[in-house]
């Protein structure tokens, strides 16, 4: 039996061995996995800056596009309105003119609206001018009519 606690002490040194080699190896294996896990943390927080950056620039692109819109709409709603006076004024020049006897081809020059336009107002005013020569490219005269006045002979 004295061979034995040669053979324990033998074991032992082995185990021991192997036990440190496994506790040196399982350390660097620790050390390798939390190298790994800041530079993991530091890529995760330079993605949350980026993903911070671009969704505040979304947001800042998002006011802008309301803010241009909303000028669009004003510069539309103010350029519609002078344009509609414009109109009014047009058409109320046209039946002023129309009332004091103006012809058709008068008003259309004077106020800048279209034949039917001044046609229609006559119709409307009951008192429609004649045509006088409209239509200056054939160079044929329309015949003076009256749509209202019709005066008995």
């Amino acid at each position: 039996m004295g061979d034995w606690p040669i053979q324990v002490s033998d074991n032992v040194f082995w185990l021991s061995l192997i036990s440190s080699f496994a506790t040196l190896l399982a350390l660097l294996v620790c050390r390798q996995l939390s190298v790994k896990n800041r530079l993991l943390s530091a890529e995760v927080a330079r993605l949350k800056n980026e993903f911070l950056a671009m969704n505040s620039g979304n947001l800042g692109m998002g006011r802008k596009i309301r803010a241009l819109v909303r000028e669009i709409e004003q510069v539309e709603a103010v350029r519609c309105e002078p344009s509609e006076q414009a109109n009014d004024r047009a058409y109320e020049q046209a039946g002023l003119l129309l009332t004091r006897g103006a012809t058709i081809e008068e008003v259309v020059d004077a106020c800048g609206i279209t034949p039917a336009e001044a046609e229609l107002l006559a119709i409307m005013r009951h008192s429609a001018p004649s045509y006088g020569q409209m239509d200056k490219q054939s160079q044929s005269p329309r015949p003076a009519r009256n749509s209202v006045n019709h005066k008995a002979a």
